[in-house]
């Protein structure tokens, strides 16, 4: 196993100086005339700052002349956004790495940041998108529109050490940036893996499944929800308050929010694992621990001689006709009828879904765990 924390032991004292001591730069102008299909530059704008500090193509390209080759971006070089009309301003101080030459130009409100032979160009785009931007944002103006002048950015101070010492540091960034990249990667596929498999596996709308495990043969049977299905109103296990506490039981909702909070309160469902389905919306969750509900417009569903979990896809898999703003479990749901397996098949098909969904939640918690060790060691080696 390799170690990191030889990258991290300093050895010589960072020094702090203003931006514009570290480094030269030139400013974006309009280039909207110069835009061609069949332009030789991509141009970078304001829309070209990604929620991760990566560049997203936008597809907008400019022809090659004197007035957008004086804007071009080296390899090495930074740009950084000045004008964002989104909400909050959540774009002002994005950086950019350019890593190529002769690709990238820049149109107004962007600014072309040039390192000097002190600053790390790697090293520049992990602090200017990390402390250096809260700086930033602390000073940008606007309402509706909210900017920023380089005159004021570039008299900021940026914390660095020797040139080596930048070097290791952007180096064990970029690695746990790559790693998140690929955990990112794999839930995504497994992810569609997951859907892949549902699809072809659980029936929908009365269709046969199109794959199913050897060893598994006899006819799925035709049945409604109202025989799978047993259902509760939720009266007895509505939350009588609704300000939430920080730990305790989980109030659901069947809705994308899923947890709303934590109640102390004792009236609690505990009869899992149970499904709980919104009456108006037709979404569900699988639940598998205790709790308590907040609108009377769900209904707690669970199962005596089939795999909830199985019933749990096979509900979500269909294709049900909302009735506008009305309940829909009792007039619509119940009634529709579905093809099941046998109980030993539901089991199967339900383990190899769990066991996905397993791998799923384990590569969310580790991208989670990437990002607050990224954010850490944002904070701590660049104070």
């Amino acid at each position: 196993m390799i170690s990191i924390w030889p990258l991290l032991l300093a050895t010589k004292v960072w020094e702090q100086r203003k931006l514009e001591n570290l480094s030269e730069h030139k400013s974006g102008t309009s280039i909207e005339k110069y835009f061609s299909s069949d332009g030789l530059y991509k141009v970078i704008s304001i829309g070209s700052y990604g929620l991760n500090n990566e560049y997203i193509d936008q597809g907008i390209r400019a022809v090659k002349n004197k007035t957008t080759e004086s804007k071009l971006v080296r390899s090495g070089q930074l740009t950084m956004v000045l004008n964002d009309k989104t909400a909050n301003g959540n774009l002002i101080g994005r950086c950019l790495l350019i890593s190529t030459d002769n690709e990238f130009i820049v149109n107004q409100r962007t600014e072309i940041i040039i390192p000097g032979p002190d600053l790390n160009g790697n090293y520049a785009y992990y602090y200017l998108n990390g402390p250096f931007r809260s700086k930033v944002k602390r000073i940008a103006q606007g309402g509706t529109q909210i900017y920023v002048n380089y005159s004021s950015v570039k008299k900021q101070k940026i914390n660095y050490p020797i040139k080596d010492e930048q070097i290791k540091i952007s180096k064990l960034l970029k690695i746990i940036k790559k790693l998140i990249t690929l955990y990112e990667k794999k839930k995504q596929l497994l992810t569609q893996l997951k859907q892949g498999i549902v699809n072809f596996l659980i029936t929908k709308n009365g269709q046969k499944p199109q794959l199913r495990f050897s060893g598994f043969n006899n006819n799925w049977e035709s049945k409604s929800f109202e025989k799978l299905l047993n259902y509760e109103q939720p009266t007895k296990y509505i939350v009588k308050k609704a300000d939430y506490i920080s730990q305790g039981t989980p109030v659901l909702t069947a809705n994308k929010s899923f947890v709303l909070g934590y109640t102390n309160e004792t009236n609690v469902y505990q009869n899992i694992p149970a499904i709980i389905f919104d009456d108006f919306t037709l979404e569900s969750k699988y639940v598998d621990f205790p709790f308590m509900v907040k609108s009377s417009a769900i209904k707690i569903l669970t199962s005596e001689n089939s795999n909830l979990f199985f019933i749990y896809q096979l509900l979500n898999n269909q294709r049900f006709v909302q009735e506008g703003h009305s309940r829909h479990y009792i007039s619509v749901v119940q009634k529709k009828k579905v093809l099941v397996p046998s109980i030993q098949e539901q089991n199967k098909i339900s383990d190899l879904i769990k066991q996905l969904e397993d791998n799923i939640e384990l590569n969310s918690n580790t991208i989670v765990l990437l990002k607050k060790l990224k954010e850490f060691l944002l904070q701590s080696m660049f104070l």
